[in-house]
């Protein structure tokens, strides 16, 4: 996973990575002291591990459920539901997860129009904790195959 601080106010292609100039990078560490999120690698071709893992992260973030979320080109009317999912929300349950293949961003911001960009590939399961405003869109590959894992019955997709 890479994090970076984003351009105040990103203009163009949204999939594109609108770093600040000069770049300014963080560590996991570092957004985790910013704003709680949580990053775990999880090894995809080590099936006992990852199972291990993810066990353990359901446990511990008390997950009743998951789905598997894709985006590519063959979405009906992708641009449109690109704009849907870069809206910002708040959640009242944390937002868990797993890339399982391609690349895609979430942003979270840290203060009043302070956006980090976090772009995660395979292997990457990210922690957004409740609350925290965030948002999510594709890298210019267009594609992404998300697990995305619950603590009540999902209703629809929020980003």
């Amino acid at each position: 996973m890479q994090i970076w601080q984003m351009e105040a106010y990103p203009c163009g292609d949204r999939r594109l990575p609108h770093h600040v100039f000069p770049p300014k990078t963080f560590t996991i560490d570092q957004l985790a002291g910013m704003c709680g999120v949580v990053y775990y690698k999880i090894d995809l071709d080590d099936t006992m591990a990852a199972k291990k893992r993810l066990s353990r992260v359901k446990t511990d973030r008390d997950v009743a459920g998951s789905d598997v979320f894709v985006v590519n080109e063959h979405v009906a009317d992708l641009a449109s539901k690109l704009e849907d999912l870069y809206e910002p929300v708040e959640k009242t349950d944390d937002t868990v997860t797993l890339v399982l293949e391609g690349s895609a961003y979430y942003d979270v911001e840290v203060q009043e129009d302070e956006w980090i960009r976090m772009q995660l590939e395979r292997g990457d399961l990210v922690v957004i904790p409740r609350g925290l405003s965030h948002r999510f869109t594709v890298t210019p590959k267009n594609f992404v195959r998300l697990q995305r894992f619950y603590q009540k019955k999902p209703e629809s997709f929020q980003g």
